[in-house]
């Protein structure tokens, strides 16, 4: 029998790999759960199947030979995986910066003195959505037949388009409303509460705030339609000044804030010396054991003079 069979006859034995593919990937399971082979996994961010496989990786790489090569290889590792998660913490810290962007521009708005109508950018995208509602449903109006049933926001859209043309002018106790609407119902509040609404009904409160305003029916209607038409475009122009407000953010927000910045360089800058160091220091060793010569002092030079 030859020493190679007799060598795969004892791996069996032993209940290790015969083959040197085999042997190739069980290499390393000396020493990954090893007390030098920490494992800097954090939990519910970073997987333990991950790390060892990194770790393989960057080992397979060095192909250090000897404990103390072992020990350079591993520092390295777990130096490279350390700068990996500054890179991760960096992406992270700019990512939760840009999903803060609404809150942060509407808490800004709220001392503007520009500002007019909602500060926040969901509630100006909600305004300019109910201004395009409020202009289809008074446009459509006077064509609906009277039994039509109407939703109690769309009954309070077209009131309060009439009602802003004469509020001014009338109290809320001069309008006589009809009968058939609950007196909480008020014409001021709670319109939108109620669900029994028609028409026919909207038709009459329209009826009665004309009568109350001594103005006429169609004519109030009319302006109405126009008001939501000018409604519509300064909720668009509203809209459209928060858009280019967040994109401007955005722009701003492609790096982190300065402290974190310089938190993040530093680290960075550490993490990199210390990796340079120990793979220096690995390379000086296998260079001396493949018989070459290498100094036992090394100057590593990091940044710019004066830095």
């Amino acid at each position: 029998m030859s020493s190679s069979s007799s060598t795969d006859s004892s791996s069996l034995a032993k209940g290790g790999p015969a083959t040197q593919e085999g042997k190739e990937v069980v290499k390393w399971n000396a020493t990954r759960h090893g007390i030098r082979s920490p494992a800097p996994v954090v939990p519910g961010v970073e997987k333990h199947e991950d790390w060892a496989e990194y770790r393989d990786g960057i080992l397979e790489s060095l192909s250090p030979e000897g404990h103390l090569e072992l020990v350079l290889a591993e520092r390295v590792a777990l130096l490279s995986w350390r700068l990996n998660r500054v890179t991760r913490y960096e992406t992270e810290t700019i990512s939760l910066s840009q999903e803060k962007l609404e809150d942060d521009l509407a808490d800004r708005r709220r001392f503007d003195s520009y500002v007019v109508g909602p500060s926040h950018p969901e509630d100006v995208r909600g305004a300019l959505q109910d201004a395009l509602r409020a202009q289809r449903l008074i446009k459509r109006f006077p064509k609906l037949p009277d039994d039509k049933g109407l939703s109690g926001p769309d009954a309070a859209s077209i009131l309060d388009l009439i009602w802003g043309l004469v509020d001014e002018e009338v109290e809320p106790e001069e309008v006589q409303m009809p009968e058939a609407i609950p007196e909480w119902a008020s014409l001021d509040e709670y319109m939108a509460e109620w669900d029994g609404w028609t028409v026919s009904l909207v038709r009459e409160c329209i009826s009665a705030i004309a009568s109350a305003a001594k103005e006429d029916e169609e004519e109030l209607i009319e302006s109405a339609t126009k008001r939501a038409q000018l409604a519509i475009i300064s909720a668009k122009a509203a809209a459209e000044r928060v858009e280019q407000d967040l994109a401007r953010m955005s722009r701003e927000r492609l790096l982190p804030d300065e402290k974190t910045l310089e938190k993040v360089s530093r680290y960075e800058a550490h993490l990199s010396r210390l990796f340079h160091k120990s793979l220096h220091e690995l390379e000086a060793l296998q260079v001396r054991r493949a018989g070459g010569a290498a100094p036992l002092a090394r100057l590593d030079v990091d940044g710019l003079a004066g830095s």
